[in-house]
């Protein structure tokens, strides 16, 4: 009877083990069967052996990060004695000035970088700089940000999981006429503010996208009306919220949303002439000294979660599949939002883009 009872209870504590085991598990680990989950158990061994994961990102700001690296840590289990996690938010330009300097003396620190545009990274990866990964993630995209021949995409290097719209802001306060089409604002002189495309790599991609569906005319006759230029998209809506400047042109709505979100009452205009997309994606540097760190952290900033949160609380544009919006209008995935202007990025050259610096120049900044 005694012996009986020894291995009741074995069994019973073995089982028990079992279950705690399985109840142990990062929530990623335990969604997972099989050789997916043999592979994401490896790649969070190797973090942990690592020890530590450095990036650059020109759209995780502070704010965003505070939730989204404890999402992380909880998502695979890794405590920050286990990983250390340093991520460098700043301006696109410093961050292409920053990478390219430590790739040109052969100082490899940086990992994964989140910028854009997209022809740095394809420069890159002409030059072998870029790893290729192949996130399981991708598969859950729309082809708006995972293919291509349409979008900001470049499998298996990267694809765009997040985007910027580049449209039309404008202050109900001060502009009474409803604003619907891009050609609508050239009645405001003196009203106008607009991204300064001849010193931005964002707002040079955005106007290349532009010039597909609206003529050259249309900034010749915006560069008669004298607009306001800045690159800061913060500053300038702040001059739309008071009024000083109450419309503006190539504005990027998860800017606004924010605003928004403290009262500022902006009008968001998806143009239906056709609106920029311009893709952010996330990369490993191929010297990447933390490369499974690096590929965890890919797989979760283009995983469910990560995507819901910079969806309904950074505002951005995301691409993922089956993501929900807790908003009626605005922020909403790209694929709920009409007009997106197809590009084949991988085509346009860098002198394409200094041309259309130039033309930019010329038109809007000159008034020629």
């Amino acid at each position: 009877m005694a012996k009986g009872c020894l291995v009741i209870c074995l069994v019973i504590v073995i089982c028990g083990i079992g279950v705690l085991s399985k109840a142990a598990e990062p929530p990623a680990l335990a969604r997972l069967s099989g050789v997916e989950k043999e592979r994401l158990a490896k790649l969070i061994a190797g973090a942990k052996k690592e020890g530590e994961l450095i990036g650059y990102s020109g759209t995780w700001r502070p704010d965003v990060q505070a939730k989204m690296i404890p999402l992380f840590r909880q998502e695979y289990g890794l405590s920050d004695s286990d990983l250390k996690i340093k991520i460098i938010s700043t301006r696109t330009g410093a961050i292409v000035t920053k990478i390219s300097e430590e790739l040109r003396a052969k100082v490899y620190k940086t990992d994964i970088v989140n910028t854009a545009p997209t022809s740095f990274y394809d420069d890159l990866i002409a030059k072998g700089e870029i790893m290729a990964y192949d996130s399981p993630e991708y598969k859950h995209f729309s082809p708006l940000v995972a293919d291509p021949n349409l979008g900001p995409a470049n499998p298996p290097y990267y694809i765009s999981g997040k985007v910027t719209a580049y449209v039309i802001t404008y202050n109900p306060q001060y502009i009474k006429e409803e604003i619907v089409h891009w050609k609508d604002v050239l009645k405001y002189k003196g009203k106008i503010s607009c991204g300064d495309v001849s010193k931005s790599f964002s707002y040079t991609e955005a106007y290349l996208a532009i010039r597909k569906v609206i003529d050259k005319k249309f900034f010749q006759d915006l560069g008669k009306l004298k607009p306001f230029l800045l690159v800061s998209a913060t500053d300038l809506l702040n001059k739309c919220v008071t009024g000083e400047y109450p419309i503006v042109l190539i504005s990027s709505p998860n800017t606004v949303f924010r605003l928004n979100q403290k009262g500022a009452g902006l009008k968001i205009v998806f143009p239906p002439e056709g609106w920029p997309a311009v893709g952010w994606p996330v990369a490993i540097l191929s010297r990447a000294l933390h490369p499974n760190a690096a590929k965890l952290f890919i797989d979760f900033v283009h995983g469910e979660s990560c995507q819901e949160l910079f969806l309904n609380f950074a505002g951005d544009i995301m691409g993922r599949l089956g993501l929900k919006s807790k908003y009626p209008d605005y922020p909403k995935p790209i694929y709920e939002l009409k007009g997106s202007i197809n590009m084949d990025w991988r085509k346009v050259t860098q002198q394409e883009r200094l041309d259309a610096r130039e033309e930019f120049r010329r038109s809007v900044i000159e008034g020629k």
